[in-house]
């Protein structure tokens, strides 16, 4: 069985699509594109890996990143995200295999066409949980956007509508007389500074909030509930 640390080198950052064929090309040169994703805007890998489904094989294919261009944009909730189209370079060939996507990614949900891999020398796939670096990030954007006066009141205001409970796992904490809750955007922070309404926040307990954020975009509330329905 193949995997992605089989073709990302040591030390190396990708991000790595799913594609049945639709948008991708390969040039003369070796240059490329992917179709249009939602990403981050700030953040730049080292590598783009391919994973092309064809039959009887699927092709897997690693190229240089080069830069990524908003040419699209996905509507949620009345609001349009932008999508990058993901450039690359030097683009080759690298594998065929009958390894599922999920599999080599090491992603045991399935379902998403979309995520960031690392190689740190591990021996098997990782993915990033509620203690990556990107999960903390997301999370801090979320709780340290509630700063002015008016925000913070929104934010007291979702708490006391949900009952200061959790909306993923339905639990809630009280600790020393205080309930432990935080607010979570349902349109994540990173993809621009707008009004902020009472209806674009959730409750969330702490580690509900972390889950959440570890991947981009961050799960939504039918997600989180699947995943936390395997734990319960």
């Amino acid at each position: 069985m193949h995997s992605y640390l089989e073709i990302l080198p040591k030390g190396s950052t990708a991000v790595a699509v799913k594609t049945k064929g639709h948008n991708f090309f390969i040039n003369s040169d070796g240059t490329s594109s992917t179709g249009c994703w939602v990403v981050s805007k700030e953040r730049v890998d080292d590598y783009v890996i391919v994973f092309h489904q064809t039959s009887p094989y699927n092709k897997v294919y690693i190229g240089e990143f080069v830069r990524k261009d908003a040419e699209e944009f996905t509507e949620r909730q009345g609001k349009k995200y932008p999508r990058y189209r993901i450039h690359m370079k030097n683009l080759k060939l690298v594998l065929e295999t009958n390894t599922s996507w999920t599999s080599f990614v090491g992603r045991g949900n399935g379902g998403f066409e979309r995520i960031y891999l690392e190689n740190e020398g591990q021996v098997k796939p990782k993915f990033l949980d509620p203690d990556s670096t990107e999960a903390e990030e997301g999370y801090r954007k979320d709780s340290t956007q509630m700063t002015s006066t008016r925000d913070r009141k929104l934010a007291n205001a979702r708490k006391k509508k949900d009952n200061y409970t959790c909306q993923s796992c339905k639990k809630q904490y009280k600790v020393n007389n205080k309930y432990v809750i935080d607010c979570h955007h349902l349109n994540p922070v990173s993809l621009g500074v707008r009004e902020t309404r009472l209806d674009d926040l959730i409750s969330l307990c702490p580690t509900c909030h972390r889950i959440a954020h570890t991947r981009t975009p961050p799960y939504c509330l039918k997600e989180l509930k699947e995943i936390m329905e395997k734990y319960a």
